[in-house]
């Protein structure tokens, strides 16, 4: 039986490494042991595709930072000229970002409408994220994100308080961004009240916050802990692998606005704090309803300060953040793991072909 061979074209920034994305979608499912031995696809990836001889392309999002129309226009005659097929991967509702945000831009937007039009088959990570983009390709493809158990560094677990520490504190944290991000800032109220309360007991902790003024600016007095991952560890794998390993949180938090570019997004972040083995509190949101079961592997809360606020309160009072967290990684790594579906990617190619 002939392998499929699979070319991947990533989506890639201005230093050409992949972002988180692709290897989240792509590289990492389509290359996984999984899949079996010998493995049943030939996968190659890089920036280019210049017509080599391929079954498909898959293309990734918006491919490269500076595409033009043209270039998309070029991209998809060449793969028709060689006879590939082409597949367009895209897992975020960026027709409706672009109402949020300055982004992208009317270039890039064109480029994407072009992709979803003309590919023979489109991979996205939602149901509503296929419904949404349905008036454009009616053949779109569901595969939902699994993490790769193969970066998740400590395996299933329930964090525990350092010995070292001479009181220990519950360890709070958050994994985003504040800039162009009013998530966190929603639910700040929330968050001042319990740091008024247990000022003796708790720290927050947070990743991936972009600049430390925004924090003073949004906290104010609330001193809050910012962690790095080391000179190297921000691509995706390995700082997967550092999330993992170095942060311990006994309660995560997720707060998501409602509106038509978040109701189409994933569940990436509850699966992350599922592997980091904490107790996540989500909002009550499309992303999240699915997933995450309330009271066993999360707590789901209206996006309003006070019901923030009473959810929190509760966990630190009745310390139930202990069997959440371990529900949460035990569903993580029986259920959402590439070691159990990573083969949905094989059936996807043979679909696609």
């Amino acid at each position: 039986m002939t392998v499929p061979k699979i070319h991947i074209l990533y989506e890639y920034g201005s230093d050409f490494r992949p972002h988180a994305s692709p290897y989240i979608c792509l590289l990492r499912p389509l290359t996984h042991p999984a899949l079996g031995d010998p493995a049943p696809l030939e996968i190659t990836q890089g920036h280019r595709y210049e017509g080599q001889a391929v079954d498909a392309v898959i293309v990734d999002r918006l491919w490269q930072p500076n595409v033009k129309p043209h270039m998309a226009q070029e991209l998809t005659h060449t793969i028709r000229q060689a006879g590939a097929r082409m597949i367009y991967a895209i897992d975020d509702n960026l027709i409706d970002l672009r109402l949020e945000r300055d982004w992208p831009s009317e270039e890039q937007m064109e480029v994407m409408f072009h992709w979803l039009q003309e590919a023979d088959v489109v991979w996205v990570t939602t149901e509503p994220l296929k419904k949404r983009l349905e008036e454009f390709n009616p053949h779109i493809l569901v595969l939902p994100n699994q993490l790769d158990e193969r970066l998740l560094l400590g395996g299933p677990r329930q964090v525990e308080r350092s010995p070292f520490e001479a009181t220990p504190r519950i360890k709070i944290g958050y994994m985003g961004t504040l800039t162009h991000n009013e998530d966190l800032r929603m639910v700040l109220p929330a968050l001042q009240s319990v740091w008024q309360r247990h000022s003796s007991e708790i720290e927050f902790q947070f990743v991936g916050v972009a600049e430390q003024s925004a924090i003073r600016e949004a906290f104010g007095e609330i001193p809050v802990r910012l962690l790095y991952p080391g000179q190297g560890e921000q691509e995706y794998p390995l700082f997967q692998m550092w999330f993992s390993s170095h942060v311990a949180w006994h309660i995560a938090l997720s707060p998501l606005r409602d509106s038509p570019f978040t109701r189409c997004k994933s569940d990436i972040k509850f699966l992350d704090y599922c592997a980091v083995g904490a107790a996540g509190i989500y909002s009550n949101v499309t992303a999240y309803q699915s997933s995450v079961q309330h009271g066993q592997t999360g707590l789901l809360v209206e996006n309003d300060p006070r019901a923030w606020e009473d959810a929190i309160e509760n966990l630190l009072v009745t310390q139930a953040y202990e069997p959440i967290a371990y529900q949460a990684s035990r569903y993580l790594y029986q259920q959402r793991t590439l070691a159990q579906h990573a083969r949905d990617w094989l059936d996807a190619v043979h679909q696609s072909l």
